[in-house]
């Protein structure tokens, strides 16, 4: 999952406790075709590439400056991490073939999605 979808995922849960039961209700019915479509998304852009990237945090250290007690500094060796980005070879046929999946996944979630939504209309607004 990418950062992106966690980031958008976090907010919606954050947001979902402020809401009436209507909206969430409407918000429940939504994400499962709103994450589909971020799937979608992901391989559209690999199709469209040619190649997946594959991202990772590698750990690794470097001289940086610390602050002891005192507050003064002295040099020290800092872990930190970084994103590294691979590109990784993908199936074409099979990434086509999961694109008209997720296609039609989209489609029959987006008419559960408006049945759910319009059940989710006879909730309070409050």
């Amino acid at each position: 999952m990418n950062k992106v979808t966690v980031l958008g995922l976090t907010a919606f849960v954050i947001l979902l406790g402020c809401s009436s039961p209507r909206e969430q209700c409407v918000s429940n019915a939504q994400s499962p075709r709103l994450i589909a479509m971020n799937d979608r998304s992901i391989v559209a852009q690999n199709l469209e590439r040619g190649y997946a990237i594959h991202t990772q945090q590698v750990p690794h250290s470097y001289q940086g400056q610390c602050q002891d007690k005192n507050l003064k500094y002295y040099s020290c060796i800092v872990n930190a991490s970084r994103t590294q980005e691979t590109p990784v070879a993908i199936d074409m046929q099979r990434e086509e073939t999961k694109l008209k999946q997720l296609d039609a996944k989209i489609k029959r979630l987006a008419e559960d999605e408006r049945r759910q939504v319009a059940e989710c209309n006879l909730l309070p607004d409050d």
